[in-house]
């Protein structure tokens, strides 16, 4: 119980640069499906 305690803080933590770095890869990959789409 403590290492899954441990893991959660871990990843709410150290890991909230990752889901920020995902965040902003979704929108851009999101961007290039809207121009590719909008320029046929």
């Amino acid at each position: 119980m403590n290492q899954a305690h441990g893991w959660m803080t871990g990843w709410m933590g150290g890991g909230g640069w990752l889901w920020a770095l995902i965040g902003v890869l979704v929108v851009v990959l999101l961007v290039v499906v809207i121009v590719k789409l909008t320029k046929k």
